[in-house]
């Protein structure tokens, strides 16, 4: 007996607070365009389930696109594996080229020597 009195004390509580606060004009006209919203977006059920279906075809389009992104990115990047060891080795060989250019003797090509033109 004690549970349905406190239940039944909560319940009027509840009703004479609501019912108080509606005294204020400002208070019930939020209360009347919140109830009005919360109506028309019940009734209006076939916008709300094509809005969601919307959002989730853009989710899912983003979704695939990233994918898309980041497997050329990956390819890119093995890509850059394979090469990475050629160059390394083609810059070495040329920096070995220049630094020693001044070391060893330098070999002769050819016996003829081109003047500049005037």
């Amino acid at each position: 007996m004690m549970h349905i009195n406190i239940f039944q004390g909560v319940v009027l509580g509840s009703l004479v607070g609501a019912s108080l606060s509606l005294l204020d004009k400002q208070t019930r006209r939020n209360s009347l365009q919140s109830m009005q919203k919360v109506k028309s977006s019940v009734t209006d059920l076939d916008q709300l389930t094509s809005s969601v279906t919307t959002t989730s075809e853009k989710i899912k389009t983003t979704a695939e696109k990233v994918s898309e992104d980041v497997a050329f990115i990956l390819e890119k990047v093995e890509e850059l594996k394979q090469v990475t060891p050629a160059i390394a080795s083609i810059v070495k060989e040329t920096k070995d080229a220049f630094s020693n250019r001044g070391k060893e003797p330098r070999k002769q090509i050819s016996s003829i020597q081109y003047l500049p033109e005037y």
